[in-house]
């Protein structure tokens, strides 16, 4: 029996092949590697100068057939892309050799850096999109909702969506690791609810619409003045307070934002008095419900029109026209005289089960 000593007889001269192969993987695990940390430009750059040295060796090599500009870019894209139907390669054997050597290790090596870069690129985007760091603020026409309620931000975030436009976003701004987002929704989360970064993230500053609602008055008073800063001059803010008293300070220093406050005395009293009130007021302001949904459009520049007249177009589109209210003015007017001038910039309230279009109705 006799005993192999490490390094002696056959295993050194296994040790000795396997050496090469070692060495070489690792030259290419690292160009593999540096490739994929290189910027877009640099690599770009390298493929071009890949490509062009290739171009360079096939005209030495006498390969007319492959260096015409088209010839030649058809085959080297297919080459690199691993396609390879075929029907063009090299003719002489120095082409070959120039293929086999220099080609195709460099050709497919910058094929496959791309594609890892453009899905990591897109890898990067979703998980910030899914961490809440992505960046909205190139968006037009979004809707932004600051703020989360455990209890209702669902709820709103329901109601918005099913009467969202094809070319709107909604867009959450929340204090609150959101895990369960709804694909509807694009979502940024941040330490301070009136933090310009967060909020210009979020697309604030191109907002069409801004409803602020979390869950305690303090945050909403708060974010709101920081929106108020932001948002363009023909964006539509609302808010929610439970208590009268922030609403008032709104009121006072934003008399632009429109402020919701919590009715919920007064309609306990009015269902008291007039049973089902309740559930019509809740009918009225859900959109789920298809059937009685309240809805407004503002008259666009057009000649005025007889409030009279518009309640006979609306009801002829199956909608009922509730009140008017001046552009000037903060409060809606019901039942005004038939005579009643509609002008442009006045908004108008009606019950329909679909939204009406303003531009149609003014003809």
């Amino acid at each position: 029996m006799t005993s192999r000593i490490p390094g002696m007889g056959p295993d050194r001269g296994q040790g000795r092949m396997l050496l090469p192969r070692l060495k070489l993987a690792r030259i290419f695990d690292k160009a593999f590697h540096a490739m994929a940390d290189l910027h877009w430009t640099m690599l770009a750059a390298l493929i071009g100068l890949h490509a062009g040295s290739t171009w360079l060796l096939f005209d030495i090599a006498g390969e007319t057939e492959l260096t015409s500009p088209v010839t030649f870019f058809y085959w080297y894209a297919t080459t690199a892309y691993t396609v390879g139907y075929g029907d063009l390669s090299p003719g002489t054997d120095l082409g070959r050799l120039i293929t086999a050597i220099w080609v195709f290790p460099g050709a497919i090596a910058a094929f496959t850096t791309v594609v890892a870069k453009v899905l990591g690129a897109i890898g990067d985007i979703w998980r910030l999109r899914r961490a809440g760091k992505g960046d909205y603020s190139r968006m037009t026409d979004t809707i932004v909702l600051i703020g989360y309620h455990p209890a209702r931000t669902a709820k709103m975030i329901e109601e918005l969506c099913s009467d969202l436009n094809p070319d709107q976003t909604l867009v959450l701004l929340t204090r609150q690791a959101v895990t369960d987002l709804d694909s509807r929704i694009r979502y940024v989360q941040t330490e301070s609810l009136t933090s310009v970064a967060a909020l210009t993230r979020a697309g604030v500053a191109q907002a069409s619409r801004v409803l602020v609602f979390t869950n305690s008055d303090s945050d909403t008073l708060a974010a709101t003045l920081a929106a108020t800063a932001l948002v363009p001059a023909q964006a539509h803010v609302v808010c929610y307070f439970e208590n009268e008293d922030h609403a008032r300070l709104v009121d006072q220093h934003c008399p632009q934002v429109e402020v919701v406050l919590s009715a919920g005395p007064e309609m306990v009293a009015r269902a008291c008095k007039d049973p089902g009130a309740s559930q019509v007021i809740s009918a009225l302001t859900s959109h789920l419900d298809k059937e009685a949904t309240l809805f407004s459009l503002q008259w666009p520049d057009r000649a005025a029109r007889p409030f009279g007249d518009l309640a006979r177009a609306l009801l002829d589109r199956s909608a009922t026209l509730l009140a008017i209210q001046p552009a000037e003015a903060t409060t809606p007017t019901f039942n005004p005289a038939p005579d009643r001038p509609v002008q442009p910039g006045d908004r108008l309230f009606y019950v329909a089960s679909n939204r009406v279009d303003a531009a149609a109705l003014a003809g």
